[in-house]
C-alpha cells in the first residue's frame, strides 16, 4: 500500500527541494511523543470526511492542522524566498520572490488506503501526478552561477528561520493523530470490510490482487502503461462505487474528532505555536 503521511521534517525536505532543485542533508531534532490515549467514536457518527475525488484530497478534522495544507506551505516558501531575495541582491542577482505565484497548490494525491482517483488514474497509473504541489523554483533557467548562488542563499534563509520551520518537533502531533487515526481505521471492522469491499469489485472486473496489500499486482506495472493504467483504474473506480473510500476516510476523520479531544490542550499549544510561526512568516513576507 502507498502511503503518504509528511511530517514538519518531511515538509522541510520538500521546502529544500522546491526551493534549491536538490537534494538536502536535514537532521531532525529528537521527537518527544507521548501515546496517544486509547478513545471511541460512539459519539462522533456524524463527523465525516470531504473527499476531492478528482485530485484524490481527504478533508479530515486533522486538515486543520497540517503543515503540509497548500496555505502553510506557501507562506513558508514565500517567507523563505523573500529571504533569500536580499542575499541574491547582495550577490549583485536579480530579486524574484515577487515574480512567482504565491496561490496555494494542488495538495499531493492521499493514497493512504490505495489510489482512488480516476482521473489521475487514467492519466498516469501508480506514478504520482507532476500537478500536484509547490512549483519548484526553475534553477536551469537561471543558468549556473545564479542557480549556484540562489542554493546557498535558500539554505541561509532556511536557517534563519529555522525555529519557526521546526516548531513543532518536540511534540509532532499532528502527525501523531493523523497516523494514529490511520492505523485505527485499518485495525476497525468497518474499515477491513471497506477494504475487502474495495477489492471484491476490483477482482469482478477481474484484476489480480497482492495478498500482501489488496492492490493490484507488480506484474500489471511490467506489462507495460497500458496494463498498469487499465488496472489503476479499476482500483479508483472502486473506490468510489463500492464507497469504500469514503467509509474508510470518515472512519478516518472520527477517529482524528475523538483524538483531538482528547488532547485538546496539547493541541492548543501546537496551534499557538504555529499561529507564532505564521505572524513571523508574514512579517518577512511584508518586509
Amino acid at each position: 500500500m502507498t502511503e503518504r503521511r509528511r511530517g514538519p521534517m518531511a515538509a522541510l525536505m520538500l521546502l529544500t527541494l522546491v526551493l534549491t532543485g536538490c537534494s538536502a542533508d536535514v537532521s531532525p531534532a529528537p521527537t518527544k511523543e507521548e501515546p496517544l490515549p486509547e478513545v471511541s467514536i460512539e459519539n462522533y457518527g456524524d463527523v465525516t470526511a470531504k473527499l476531492d475525488y478528482d485530485h484524490a484530497v481527504a478533508e479530515t478534522p486533522a486538515s486543520a492542522l497540517s503543515l503540509s495544507s497548500p496555505d502553510y506551505v506557501v507562506r513558508v516558501l514565500h517567507a523563505i524566498a523573500t529571504v533569500a531575495n536580499t542575499c541574491m541582491v547582495e550577490r549583485g542577482f536579480e530579486a524574484t520572490a515577487d515574480d512567482k505565484d504565491w496561490s496555494p497548490f494542488i495538495p499531493e494525491e492521499d493514497r493512504t488506503y490505495g489510489i482512488w482517483s480516476v482521473t489521475y488514474a487514467s492519466k498516469y497509473g501508480v506514478s504520482p501526478s507532476p500537478e500536484d504541489g509547490p512549483a519548484p523554483v526553475d534553477v536551469i533557467s537561471m543558468g549556473v552561477e545564479q542557480s549556484k548562488a540562489y542554493a546557498g542563499c535558500a539554505t541561509k534563509a532556511q536557517e534563519s528561520l529555522m525555529d519557526e520551520l521546526l516548531f513543532s518537533q518536540d511534540v509532532n502531533i499532528d502527525a501523531q493523530i493523523r497516523n494514529r487515526a490511520s492505523d485505527l481505521t485499518t485495525a476497525s471492522e468497518e474499515g477491513k470490510k471497506a477494504k475487502l469491499d474495495w477489492q471484491a469489485c476490483m477482482e469482478e472486473s477481474g484484476i489480480v490482487l497482492d495478498p500482501a496489500d489488496g492492490r493490484p499486482v507488480q506484474q500489471y506495472q511490467e506489462q507495460g502503461k497500458e496494463a498498469e493504467i487499465g488496472a489503476i483504474v479499476i482500483e479508483a473506480e472502486c473506490a468510489r462505487s463500492t464507497g469504500a473510500v469514503q467509509t474508510l476516510y470518515d472512519i478516518q476523520a472520527r477517529y482524528e474528532a475523538a483524538l483531538i479531544d482528547s488532547k485538546s490542550a496539547q493541541v492548543a499549544s501546537f496551534i499557538a505555536k504555529r499561529d507564532a510561526a505564521i505572524e513571523v512568516f508574514d512579517k518577512v513576507i511584508s518586509g
